[in-house]
């Protein structure tokens, strides 16, 4: 019991240091939090090709032959592309599934697995039928393998922010705005007020609203700024300061 009692504290503690801390006698440290959401201005429609051959050169002639066809097919039929962006997923033997095992030793079937990423403007209209337009040319919708590739996100078209400097710098200003706020409100509590900053630091921020991370690791876009949302993506910050603690 006592031993429960114990982690609670340290549980509870943890959970409180983030949010508020006092620096010693003369100061106060607080963590101020701001969201700013803001509509995204490019989607990432993100799509595979898959070849394989008797050997691995011809696996990838045929992927240069699909990719080229797909690419094509989108610069005759949609005028919304902004960037075409190819990188080899896969190169390897091709997967397979024995019901019989004397075919166990058969000759290795070479495959390559290519990942396309599409830039164009945040609507999802225009997406959605550049993605048929892509299958009916020779893409899949996502790998047909067992294995999940760790670097993809897990949604064919997502949104996001590339122009996010003047958004950024304004959640700044919120966050701190609302860390002094929460100072304000602590020093009159204790019968003084708030001087200067004597130090801000531990910042950070965080843009996804879903799981955008997978098996640990960040996904690849060209911006950190993405969602599902085609109306908005969340740039949110998280800000330490340290303000001096005055007399009335």
């Amino acid at each position: 019991m006592k031993k429960f009692i114990f982690y609670l504290l340290i549980a509870i503690i943890t959970l409180l240091l983030p949010c508020t801390l006092f620096a010693g006698e003369n100061g106060v440290t607080v963590t101020g939090k701001a969201k700013i959401k803001h509509k995204p201005d490019v989607a990432f429609v993100t799509l595979y090709i898959k070849a394989d051959g008797i050997l691995l050169s011809d696996a990838v002639k045929k992927a240069d032959r699909k990719v080229e066809d797909v690419k094509n097919a989108i610069q005759d039929k949609s005028k919304n592309m902004k960037s075409f962006e190819v990188y080899d997923v896969s190169i390897g033997e091709a997967q397979r599934e024995y019901f019989v095992s004397d075919r166990k030793e058969d000759t290795p079937h070479p495959e390559i697995v290519r990942r396309i990423r599409i830039m164009i403007d945040p609507n999802p209209a225009p997406a959605y039928e550049l993605i048929d337009i892509a299958i009916r040319a020779g893409a899949l919708m996502e790998i047909p393998s067992r294995t999940r590739y760790s670097e993809d996100v897990r949604s064919n078209v997502v949104y996001g922010l590339l122009k996010s400097i003047d958004v950024e710098e304004k959640v700044r200003e919120a966050a701190l705005a609302d860390a002094k706020q929460k100072a304000q409100k602590l020093a009159a509590l204790s019968g003084k007020k708030i001087g200067d900053i004597i130090n801000i630091g531990c910042a950070g921020s965080c843009s996804y609203d879903f799981p955008i991370r997978i098996m640990g690791l960040e996904p690849d876009f060209p911006t950190e700024y993405i969602g599902m949302n085609s109306e908005e993506i969340s740039i949110s910050q998280s800000i330490s300061v340290t303000y001096e603690l005055k007399k009335e």
